[in-house]
């Protein structure tokens, strides 16, 4: 796993050196660095952070779990107008949370992200990971012109880019600082390879998004991903502590400017103006965070509250930092609005499941539409939450439901049969060996063994890796067809 890789690399205290290639007078800006979170003293020098607090609407979001011997909290960025930037920081932090848990080696993880520049069209930020004394830190940017998140490849004008600035940044450290050639960081050549040509002076391209994707998974691990430009638009490749001698490696604008993609030079521009503006394609909060696709996700639905025990249940729930869907009945929820109002109010979902739990199969079009149409009413009522999905009561619908239900019906691929059996070990079992990424676990709130069964099923599942989104999210990429039921995310 990459966290192996990153507790072979990285030992040792923070020393803080700038080198430059090729040699002459290096401009720090340890004054000028700043970040959305995190500690200003621990940032590099030399390489270019902002304090982005200036972005209208700018929020930040932490994911925190202590559970099994383990810690981990991770602090991004939420910007409105930019969710492919969003869903980028907060996934590769995922990723990282999932590989740290699934290694079982206990500990604590702590991550945030510093914002290398918000001017123009661009947003950069660099995510940085931390166990104990070992770090990882990588860049992740974003161009509002094409409305992608990009790697840090996209940087970089093509293969021969990549291996021109590998070589000069291996013979730097190597006839600079005495690094020696079994002790490069990954993805750098040994020192005395001859440098890969330089990329022709004409203008570059554009970046071909998924070109730069798979650029960047061939070069997993590689010690470029943390790479970034200092206020004068120098190349800054920067060093987890005590990975080599020194922290980072600048090449100045005249010997990177060809190595530069055309996005890679826009970036640089953008960097050296922090200009306080963005020019992003809408103002609107980011629909999701979470790429499914990259870490394994899943669902935890709760049907038939809100119940006496559904408070409880949120408890447990915000212990993982999980958000859950909660279906809840109209009259349940008219009754007691306080609880699903508490739910939307923590990041939940909450959706339809009728009025009072009638098969909605045998009621006729009209009938259909006017249970939804109160349950919904009743919702909006309590917690003012938006119209998402209905789950029909007991799963049942027919062409009937379908034509008079406007919404995508969620069903369910693990049933724990909770209703049933009302056992606590035999529900914890049920939703823990039937989980798969994609899957959607159907429990009952109404019934105290399910809630005291739901620690358990957070504990085992977050061993695993799991992350634990609303079925929204978990869909989040995907366009749901009303009237058409899904069972899991395929």
């Amino acid at each position: 796993m990459l966290w192996k890789t990153w507790k072979r690399q990285l030992f040792g205290m923070c020393a803080v050196v700038v080198v430059t290639v090729p040699l002459g007078a290096c401009t720090t800006l340890g004054e000028l660095s700043g970040g959305l979170v995190g500690d200003e003293k621990a940032l590099p020098e030399g390489l270019r952070t902002i304090d982005a607090a200036w972005i209208e609407g700018l929020s930040t979001a932490e994911h925190t779990v202590s559970a099994g011997g383990t810690t981990i909290t991770s602090t991004y960025p939420v910007v409105p107008g930019a969710t492919d930037f969003t869903v980028e920081v907060r996934t590769t932090m995922a990723e990282r949370e999932t590989e740290f848990v699934t290694e079982g080696q206990g500990g604590e993880l702590e991550q945030h992200a510093e914002f290398l520049v918000a001017s123009g069209g661009v947003l950069g930020a660099r995510v940085v990971s931390r166990v104990g004394e070992q770090v990882r830190a990588s860049s992740h940017w974003y161009d509002a012109a094409s409305g992608e998140a990009l790697p840090w490849t996209a940087l970089l004008n093509g293969e021969d880019a990549i291996g021109h600035l590998g070589a000069r940044v291996a013979l730097a450290l190597s006839e600079e600082h005495g690094v020696a050639a079994d002790a490069m960081p990954e993805g750098l050549p040994a020192p005395g390879d001859e440098l890969a040509p330089s990329p022709d002076e004409e203008e570059p391209g554009l970046v071909d998004p998924d070109a730069a994707w798979q650029s960047a998974a061939d070069h997993e691990g590689s010690a470029l991903a943390d790479i970034g430009f200092d206020a004068a638009g120098d190349l800054v490749v920067s060093f987890s502590p005590g990975e080599v001698a020194d922290d980072e490696v600048q090449v100045r604008v005249a010997d990177s400017e060809p190595l530069l993609s055309r996005f890679g030079r826009t970036a640089r521009q953008a960097v050296v103006d922090d200009e306080q503006s963005l020019q992003l394609a809408s103002d609107q909060p980011p629909s999701h965070t979470l790429d499914c696709d990259r870490v394994p996700c899943v669902a935890l639905t709760f049907d038939d509250g809100p119940g006496a025990d559904t408070a409880l249940l949120l408890d447990h729930l915000d212990a993982y930092s999980a958000k859950a869907t909660f279906y809840v009945l109209g009259q349940l929820t008219a009754s007691d609005p306080d609880t699903v109002r508490r739910a939307a109010e923590a990041g939940h979902e909450v959706a339809n499941h009728s009025w009072k739990h009638d098969n909605l199969a045998t009621k006729s079009g009209g009938a259909v539409r006017e249970d939804i149409e109160s349950t919904w009413a009743a919702i909006e009522d309590a917690a003012g939450a938006e119209r998402t999905t209905v789950r029909p009561p007991y799963g049942s619908f027919n062409e009937t439901t379908q034509a008079n239900v406007d919404y995508p019906l969620i069903l369910w691929d693990v049933d724990t049969l909770d209703w049933e059996h009302r056992d606590t070990d035999r529900t914890v079992e049920a939703a823990v060996s039937g989980t798969q990424p994609g899957s959607i676990v159907l429990f009952h709130d109404i019934h105290r063994p399910t809630v005291d069964a739901i620690p358990e099923v957070l504990s085992r599942l977050h061993a695993r890796g799991y992350h634990f989104v609303t079925v929204t999210e978990l869909f989040a990429d995907r366009t749901l067809e009303p009237g058409v039921a899904y069972t899991r995310r395929d």
